[in-house]
């Protein structure tokens, strides 16, 4: 699944964690982290930290991968300009 917006990567967590029967604290306990950081991270997904959400992937068998969007020219403008003359 795409992640495309904070709202999105806290419901795969929290799905992700639930469908393995976890508690919030059972994946905490796994990830060496409090109970209330693993709430945090599926209330406030905006703050996970980078070091956070690796070993949320990790333990939740998740991948996280970073890449490169297609790149687009823009050198050329996508639709053509028309000139018009300006008159005082």
């Amino acid at each position: 699944m795409k992640v495309n917006t904070p709202k999105d990567l806290s419901a795969v967590i929290r799905d992700c964690r639930k469908l393995k029967g976890w508690t919030q604290a059972e994946l905490a306990e796994r990830i060496g982290v409090y109970q209330k950081d693993v709430s945090n991270c599926e209330t406030k997904p905006e703050k996970i930290s980078v070091e956070m959400l690796i070993k949320l992937c990790a333990a939740l068998n998740l991948e996280f991968s970073v890449g490169k969007l297609p790149s687009v020219d823009v050198s050329a403008p996508a639709t053509a300009i028309t000139k018009k003359s300006l008159r005082f």
